[in-house]
């Protein structure tokens, strides 16, 4: 991994104190070749395209067929988190990196500390008003574009609605009461079958948090607040732990762990939650139990509340090196918002558009067989519009990633989120930058 100086992260860190803050928005107007600015390159292009997003490499396909001058091609790399970004930043560094690549929100600020990421605003400011704002926001740092926002991750309740009829429960709990109350009643009725699946790690403890309002960072100055341990995270920490001591539900993952498939297949495990882009997961590797899931609104805490939460959701960056940034902007574009290439991401990627126009595809108004015919995105588009926008990411969400996987798995959940905290702070002292939280 590329090594860096406190001076060069101090200043990398100081282009985005302003971070990721939600409810950012811009408008503008773009040319023909959806990127702002810039001169091109004369000549043909060739760019290397890296990520792991189900349907990147057909959607590549999509853009090379109508632009020959600008090729694109699509190498699959490990998700971010296993590995990935390792590779990026090795590449960066070895001057063979490609000029793009795949990075999620929370990565972003990370991705920027490492110096690893161009500033594109040139090409792409005109542009933002395409795509939700906290997308833009958690895309950029600073007032300056690091990614053109991709996708975003609203939550929902993936529930089996066959063994909800066998165990009596009339329809899917709208509270974390309701759900503790019917898995409560399931495992009276049968020990060996789960209600739902716990959090495993830093994605799922962020998520159930962000529904609670309370963020895990904020900015105060030119220093970075740290809340991991925070009274909503605590509430999900404890609710949850409660639920695994009391064995109601499986410690392990969901759609695309193995552990999880062979429990849902045997009829062992009754509901998981998680986002949108799950659906392909769960299509593919559960093809035998078409007709049995449904999807309904993640629980509140309150009773009457409809607000929901986002897991996941990437923007398409261009990495330090490249030589055609405003080609590569224009790829992003494309990527994001043509219609076609939307297409193809929902199908096969399952990714919920953060493109504003994008939400008006055709497919996300339709029935899915899988899903017994039931319009499943109407769901996930209600999820989408209460999604708090009070969450802020992390300058090392890496770091908190690796952390909490490993403190889970050593304790309690209360416990593994005070670990987090506290060495979530020393890690963002290391790299030189001011902050406080404990």
């Amino acid at each position: 991994m590329r090594t860096f100086s406190s001076r060069s992260a101090a200043g990398a860190a100081a282009l985005s104190f302003a971070l990721l803050m939600t409810g950012c928005s811009s408008s503008g107007s773009s040319d023909s070749s959806g990127a702002s600015g810039g001169a091109t390159k004369a000549g043909p292009v060739s760019m290397e395209f890296w990520g792991w997003a189900p349907g990147y490499d057909k959607i590549t396909a999509q853009w090379n067929a109508a632009h020959p001058d600008i090729k694109v091609t699509f190498k699959q790399i490990p998700s971010g988190a296993k590995g990935g970004y390792d590779q990026m930043t090795n590449a960066i560094t070895a001057g063979k990196a490609p000029c793009l690549a795949q990075v999620t929100y929370n990565d972003i600020p990370s991705m920027l500390v490492k110096e690893a990421l161009m500033d594109i605003t040139p090409y792409a400011s005109g542009d933002t008003g395409k795509y939700l704002d906290w997308t833009v926001a958690a895309s950029s740092a600073g007032g300056k574009m690091y990614g053109v926002p991709v996708d975003t991750g609203p939550m929902a309740l993936y529930y089996r609605a066959d063994l909800f009829k066998k165990f009596g429960i009339a329809k899917p709990p709208a509270t974390w009461e309701e759900y503790a109350a019917d898995a409560a009643t399931v495992h009276a009725a049968d020990p060996k079958v789960a209600f739902g699946t716990a959090p495993q790690d830093a994605y799922d403890m962020a998520a159930l948090t962000w529904q609670t309002g309370k963020s895990w960072f904020g900015t105060k100055g030119e220093s970075w607040q740290v809340s991991i341990d925070n009274p909503g995270t605590q509430q999900v920490a404890k609710y949850w732990q409660d639920l695994k001591d009391k064995k109601l539900v499986m410690n392990s993952g969901n759609a695309w762990d193995p552990t999880f498939d062979k429990a849902s297949e045997a009829g062992k495990v009754m509901t998981f939650v998680n986002a949108a882009w799950a659906v392909p997961g769960i299509k593919g590797d559960l093809k035998d139990l078409a007709g049995k899931w449904a999807v309904a609104p993640m629980p509140t805490w309150t009773a009457g509340d409809r607000t929901s939460a986002n897991s996941g959701g990437s923007a398409t960056s261009v990495l330090t090196g490249c030589k055609t940034p405003k080609e590569a902007a224009r790829f992003a574009a494309f990527l994001s918002s043509d219609p076609d290439a939307v297409s193809t991401g929902i199908k096969v990627g399952g990714l919920y558009p953060a493109s504003k126009a994008a939400l008006d595809n055709p497919l996300l108004s339709q029935g899915d067989p899988y899903f017994g015919g039931q319009k499943i995105y109407d769901v996930f588009k209600e999820s989408a519009a209460n999604i708090p926008t009070t969450w802020v990411v992390g300058p090392t969400f890496g770091q908190v990633e690796a952390d909490y996987s490993d403190a889970i798995g050593k304790g309690g959940y209360p416990q593994a989120t005070a670990t987090v905290q506290r060495k979530t702070v020393e890690k963002i002292k290391s790299l030189g930058l001011s902050v406080t939280g404990g």
